[in-house]
């Protein structure tokens, strides 16, 4: 099977790749010149050098797909709110776009639950849950996160191109650190999380993310279709604190979230003329991020029958030991 990935040099897009050249795929991947693209290229990846901004290279990489995998996306980086919406608003378009006249099977695209807004007072989240509706006072990321899914939606509703969007939690695993918390701070042995032990905690090991990716490509339908992707949802920062203290021997101070959430408040009128400002430290940010928030993936595993096969500690396990350098 021929198959295109943007992002492949990226988290998420390298574990497909790993994952995709294990299966027997021949894959196109999208990347600008690097180190990590040469190494793809020495596996037998063929690359498309190019970025988001690039028609072109774009065309060519998405040309005789059956799926594209869109999983570039400026994430970490910090930059101005034109960086984030020219990778990941109008590259998202262009990669449509590109893969409407390529006609694939079916285009994959990750997103994430970054793009819905606070919820009511035990509101379940799920796939009809509306993005949010003040997307301005969010940081960059997701601001532009939202628009891109609002575009890909509307694609989705017009285009005779199957298009899959899966939205991920927190994503974790080799290569990336272990998440604190959605407010929190580690100093050394000590992680400081303000928030409260049953607050709910929506994370991904990628190895399970990626088992999701694959089940959606192979979705026989012609339907679109959406997806919230996490773990356990369940799962609470206190539990995953206990599996960290049990793993890593590190020691958790829980502090209410509150304070954080006035001071936001406070700032608001001073931070709204910082031009620096990306909307990190937003009352709406905060406010969100210390809200007990429940996320359903039942649609995911009913329809696609996805099980994350990685249970949590073998996850920490699995991240820590490959964060060890060799001996």
């Amino acid at each position: 099977m021929r198959v295109c990935i943007t992002g492949a040099t990226g988290f998420v897009g390298q574990a497909l790749t790993t994952r995709l050249l294990a299966a027997g795929a021949q894959i196109r991947a999208l990347a600008r010149p690097s180190s990590r693209a040469d190494a793809l290229a020495s596996q037998g990846v063929e690359i498309i050098p190019g970025d988001l901004s690039d028609a072109s290279a774009i065309a060519r990489a998405v040309e005789g797909a059956e799926i594209v995998y869109h999983a570039a996306a400026l994430v970490d980086a910090h930059g101005t709110r034109q960086r984030f919406f020219d990778a990941n608003v109008r590259g998202t378009d262009a990669v449509l776009h590109a893969s409407l006249r390529a006609k694939p099977r079916r285009i994959i695209y990750v997103s994430s639950i970054a793009v819905y807004g606070p919820a009511e007072p035990d509101a379940t989240i799920d796939e009809d849950t509306p993005l949010d509706e003040l997307p301005d006072e969010r940081d960059f990321y997701a601001h532009s996160k939202i628009e891109a899914d609002r575009l890909a939606m509307k694609f989705a509703k017009n285009s005779a191109v199957p298009l899959t969007i899966l939205r991920p939690g927190v994503i974790f695993g080799p290569g990336r650190l272990l998440p604190t918390a959605l407010l929190g701070v580690r100093i050394g042995k000590l992680d400081i999380v303000f928030g409260r032990r049953n607050q709910p905690l929506p994370l991904n090991y990628i190895e399970n993310l990626i088992q999701a990716i694959e089940l959606a490509a192979r979705e026989p339908d012609n339907d679109s279709r959406q997806y919230i992707v996490i773990d356990d949802e369940k799962l609470t920062l206190g539990q995953y604190h206990a599996a960290r203290t049990k793993i890593m021997k590190t020691k958790t101070i829980f502090w209410p979230a509150q304070p954080l959430v006035m001071a936001a408040t406070a700032t608001r009128p001073i931070l709204r003329f910082v031009p620096a400002n990306t909307g990190v430290f937003s009352r709406r940010q905060i406010l969100r991020a210390a809200q007990d928030r429940h996320y359903s993936s039942r649609r995911i595993r009913e329809e696609l029958h996805w099980t994350p096969s990685v249970p949590l500690e073998d996850a920490i396990e699995r991240t820590l030991r490959a964060a060890k350098p060799a001996p």
